[in-house]
């Protein structure tokens, strides 16, 4: 295969999605606390089909299940999968690669059927991106689905006993903080895709809005008004104010706002 062929190939498989192929799902359907948003497995496998035909491509996976304790002490199952998805064609009985990737997947399920199931997803769908399939939700064109740095990962405990929490007392109702943005000016337009936050700075929003007490539904509504558009379609520079005007009302204060998380770009 020439070089002038594999870029055609690539071409064809990096294409854009249309809408109904993206998968946007709420925090508080999902419980992490923010929302996510992707290519739909199917979708991803349809792509892999229709430009290297049926057959032209296989992944290779190792998954590794281990039983683990919510930090409310309910039980579930975390699993870790590994993946080689190759690009090739048959020949005389023989799978010939001219192309492969490697990636791996992590997800958390009360049931291990689930668990093992959400990991290959996440998995498959990193390594197609490799070659361009869906490489939207993870280049910041489309809303990204990469885990922010507070997980549900990170409140996982391994052991086999029942943390006990205290109950924390009720919080009072946030209070909005104080945005740089003049209202009398027209709301924006959702920021295109190359301006976009990063998926640090969305994480870090969702992170510190939860610390001075805002839910999902709450934060969603207070970035509509100040800034004409949902959270995941700020541009970088409003994400920036954000953060600094949020991390000032939750006491960290300027040094927190000069070394923000995602400001790197």
């Amino acid at each position: 295969m020439t070089n002038d062929e594999k870029k055609k190939i690539y071409q064809q498989l990096a294409a854009p999605f249309p809408e109904h192929a993206i998968q946007r799902t709420e925090g508080k359907l999902t419980g992490r606390g923010y929302d996510t948003s992707g290519i739909g497995y199917q979708f991803i496998a349809n792509r892999l089909n229709e430009v290297l035909g049926v057959g032209g491509w296989r992944a290779h996976r190792t998954v590794v299940v281990k039983e683990v304790t919510r930090a409310n002490g309910r039980p579930a199952f975390e699993a870790i999968a590994d993946i080689t998805l190759e690009l090739g064609s048959w020949e005389n009985g023989d799978f010939m690669v001219f192309a492969e990737s490697l990636a791996d997947g992590g997800h958390l399920a009360s049931s291990e059927a689930d668990a093992r199931k959400g990991a290959y997803t996440n998995a498959f769908k990193k390594a197609a991106a490799f070659f361009g399939v869906g490489r939207q939700a993870y280049e910041g064109s489309l809303d990204d689905d990469n885990i922010p740095a507070e997980s549900s990962f990170e409140s996982i405990s391994v052991s086999t006993m029942p943390t006990q929490r205290p109950t924390p007392a009720p919080a009072p109702a946030p209070q909005a903080p104080q945005v740089q943005q003049a209202t009398q000016q027209p709301r924006p337009s959702p920021a295109p895709g190359r301006n976009r936050l990063t998926s640090k700075q969305l994480g870090a929003i969702q992170a510190i809005a939860r610390k001075i007490g805002y839910d999902p539904q709450g934060l969603r509504a207070f970035v509509k008004q100040q800034f004409g558009a949902q959270p995941e379609f700020l541009t970088r520079d409003q994400a920036s104010k954000l953060i600094s005007a949020m991390s000032a009302q939750a006491g960290n204060g300027h040094d927190q706002a000069q070394h923000e998380p995602g400001a790197e770009g």
